[in-house]
């Protein structure tokens, strides 16, 4: 027996909860297929804040035009955009959220002085205002659902956000003692997922999409693997493809990505399902070669569902008496920068020697960085552990880490004699509003928040290296989210959304949220189409 539905939604992160939430709303039929056996997807263990780029919503600190944002967007492009679509997403964002807050618990507000990634550039925001962070959610109300979200393990950090991090993202909200109060993306997802319950739509879990089904060109359905069965559910209007990137494919992620990426911050299970489905359905593919880069550190024996786990890193490589260094010993980037753009900085490539140069790379500090704020979890009173590489000198460091000694005292000299002046000439670390928004935060000025001097012996290294936190390449869409043939034709009864997509913002990476904005706001306008023909609201 063949299960049939209005829409058929894959994947439970961001984009195919909106898509099942918007679908649902307009009054369709619609299941929801989850490959694991929690919902949630990376959204659930990210910072859940969702980047809408033109809005005017009361707590804006600025105005947010469209016209910034297109301006914002095309300058950080570099070509790779694609502008009509870009377009379509800055006027639908505003819209789609709205939507969403409207038939779920989820509510949003602005995320109090986080500033974009390039505020610098025409259009940018130094005072912030397109990052929206969910309202903390409480999990009681999920019922039997409230252990069935993707978590990472309870400790210091989940991708990076340490509870300093945390709260500073999300305005120091304290829940309370004993309270099942969740934030960031666990309360996005928990908000969405509470309102697709109540609007009479339960998620199957250990069901994964192989195959769609195709009629006379057109997808009609999908083959869905679980641990019991395969079967086929029927789609009358259409299949949301939202089942993530390819992160976790070792196969496609050497095809296709631009340069090394040596570990996903995301959970082990996007593994690039979607896009296989697609290519055989013969879509066309864009934006292969990108994704959400991040900086990691691998610590040893930290191993999340058997797997390595590879942590994002900000702070440490932000706040003063510390730089990164990279084979050579020598600096090779604003280490204070946004995570994304410093792909770019570990992608650079020596024609001469031809490699890589900054990888492997360190993170190179101080005994007084350690005492000021710790490092990665390990604090100046704990035991130092053996990768901290912990040195009487930088001579002695060098050769533990195997880089040139002279080439690293002079890079350490000149970043001292630089900093006692509050200035980084080589890589202007610290002139930019984001710089110092992971810095020391009590310290008088910009400079002052990231930049310190390396003089403290002992000193310590901890390699750091180049991974992602999802791609962001998949079948190419028209505005609609409808998937793309290799003539642009549209796939008949075909969408995509979130990572499984190929990303509308190209390169860019705009700020805070650019990877869930987005998400949210495609799945939202393929549901609308797919269930009413019609598009969905624009600013």
């Amino acid at each position: 027996m063949t299960d049939t539905y209005d829409v058929v939604v894959l994947g439970t992160g961001a984009g195919g909860l909106a898509a099942a939430v918007t679908a649902a709303a307009l009054g369709a039929s619609v299941g929801v297929f989850e490959k694991t056996g929690h919902v949630g997807g990376t959204t659930a263990v990210s910072g859940g804040v969702a980047w809408i780029p033109a809005h005017d919503r009361p707590d804006a600190p600025v105005p947010l035009p469209v016209e910034d944002a297109l301006t914002y967007l095309g300058a950080l492009s570099n070509g790779t955009i694609d502008e009509h679509l870009a377009e379509v997403y800055v006027r639908s964002a505003g819209p789609a959220v709205r939507f969403l807050e409207a038939h779920t618990p989820l509510r949003l507000s602005v995320t109090e002085g986080f500033p974009d990634y390039k505020p610098e550039l025409p259009g940018g925001k130094a005072a912030g205002g397109r990052s929206l962070s969910p309202a903390p959610f409480d999990f009681a109300g999920l019922g039997e659902w409230a252990g069935r979200v993707t978590a990472f393990p309870n400790d210091y950090s989940n991708v990076g956000f340490d509870a300093e991090t945390r709260a500073r993202i999300w305005g120091g909200r304290d829940p309370g003692p004993g309270a099942d109060v969740r934030l960031a993306g666990a309360a996005l997802v928990g908000s969405l997922l509470r309102g697709l319950l109540d609007l009479g739509v339960t998620p199957q879990t250990s069901s994964r999409a192989v195959e769609l089904v195709l009629d006379a060109g057109a997808v009609t359905g999908v083959v869905l693997e679980t641990p019991e069965s395969r079967r086929q559910v029927h789609a009358r209007r259409g299949v949301v493809i939202a089942t993530g990137g390819f992160e976790w494919d070792p196969a496609l992620v050497k095809a296709f990505l631009r340069g090394p990426m040596h570990g996903p911050t995301s959970p082990p299970n996007n593994t690039g399902d979607g896009l296989r489905m697609a290519m055989r359905a013969g879509a066309s593919l864009g934006n292969m070669a990108e994704a959400w880069w991040v900086p990691i550190v691998r610590i040893p024996g930290d191993t999340h569902g058997g797997r390595q786990r590879h942590r994002s890193v900000r702070l440490e490589r932000t706040r003063p008496r510390s730089i990164m260094v990279n084979r050579h010993g020598r600096r090779f980037a604003n280490e204070a920068g946004d995570y994304h753009s410093l792909g770019g900085a570990f992608h650079q490539f020596d024609p001469a020697r031809f490699e890589y140069p900054n990888l492997p790379a360190w993170i190179v500090f101080d005994r007084e960085h350690l005492v000021r704020y710790g490092f990665l979890g390990v604090s100046a009173g704990d035991a130092v552990p053996e990768w901290f590489h912990e040195s009487a000198s930088l001579a002695e460091l060098a050769g533990r880490l195997g880089v040139d000694g002279d080439a690293l005292g002079a890079t350490v000299a000149t970043w001292n004699r630089h900093t006692a002046e509050l200035r980084d000439p080589d890589f202007g670390r610290g002139r930019s509003s984001y710089d110092g928004h992971w810095g020391d935060t009590t310290a008088a000025t910009l400079a002052e928040r990231t930049l310190g001097p390396i003089d403290a012996p002992p000193y310590y290294a901890v390699a750091v290296d180049i991974g992602a936190m999802g791609t962001k390449g998949g079948p190419r869409t028209d505005d609609n989210g409808q998937v793309l043939d290799l003539d642009g034709r549209p796939i008949g009864g075909l969408y995509a959304a979130g990572n499984a997509m190929a990303g509308t913002t190209g390169m860019a990476y705009g700020g805070a949220g650019g990877t869930i904005g987005p998400a949210l706001t495609w799945g939202h306008r393929a549901a609308r189409h797919a269930v009413t023909g019609s598009k969905a609201a624009t600013a």
